[in-house]
């Protein structure tokens, strides 16, 4: 792909990082309750929820409390994962589906290091448009035998999650379970190696985050880390490293 595309595709992710700003705040809330509706220092509604969008600077338009995750994270999370995917992944079609994971996975990150869950609005729509988009890319191509695998590996991926939840509940959460589906379906698309490469990449950077935490003393050894933002990180490097084309 050539710079301009990776430009243009990085500039669309700063454009639509304060949507997805929205989004994060909207959906920031413990498992079981209603979506956020008004600012959590003053209570004054947030009403440009109803656009939705929010300024990058996140802040209530009554107190000027912070809302939200820090300013500009979201926007240059956004644009970096487009921009990085735009100038490694070809064809167009298969661009597009990594793009939608990444627009879809990146709120969940951010929701997820807020909350530790990974509400299923999400999580599902980043799975179907993956796969949709990836069965397009299959038909144009009929290259059948590789839509095939990336579904399975999608189902792979999420059967492994499954079975670290059965025997470790307080380490993989059933949000992390349905996120590997999409994430799963994407890697499995360039191969075995590469579904391979992006679990263990996201491994590597949970442990290495809990590592982290143990030296600072900010942790112990039972404390409960949000595993999916590593795991849309792996994923995301890993179809950056390996092409999706």
């Amino acid at each position: 792909m050539t710079p301009v595309l990776a430009i243009a595709l990085a500039a669309a992710g700063l454009a639509v990082g304060p949507v997805l700003r929205a989004l994060i705040v909207v959906l920031s809330v413990p498992s079981g309750q209603p979506w956020c509706r008004s600012c959590s220092g003053c209570g004054a509604p947030l009403r440009w929820l109803v656009l939705p969008a929010l300024p990058p600077a996140g802040r209530c338009p009554a107190c000027r409390a912070r809302i939200g995750p820090p300013v500009l994270a979201v926007e240059v999370a956004t644009a970096a994962a487009l921009g990085l995917l735009a100038a490694r992944i070809h064809p167009a079609l298969a661009l597009a589906a990594a793009c939608w994971l990444a627009v879809c996975t990146i709120p969940l990150a951010f929701v997820d290091a807020a909350t530790r869950r990974l509400p299923d609005l999400l999580t599902g729509p980043a799975w179907a448009g993956t796969a949709a988009l990836l069965l397009a890319a299959a038909a144009s191509g009929g290259d059948w035998s590789r839509l095939g695998r990336a579904l399975l590996g999608g189902v792979i991926y999420l059967a492994f999650c499954a079975l670290l939840f059965l025997i470790s509940p307080s380490g993989m959460g059933p949000g992390d379970i349905k996120l590997a589906a999409g994430l799963g379906t994407a890697l499995a698309w360039l191969g075995w190696a590469a579904l391979v490469g992006g679990v263990f990449l996201g491994f590597l950077l949970g442990a290495g985050y809990g590592i982290f935490l143990l030296a600072r003393g900010r942790a112990g050894r039972k404390t409960q880390i949000p595993f999916g933002p590593f795991m849309i990180v792996g994923t995301i490097l890993a179809l950056a490293i390996a092409g999706l084309g």
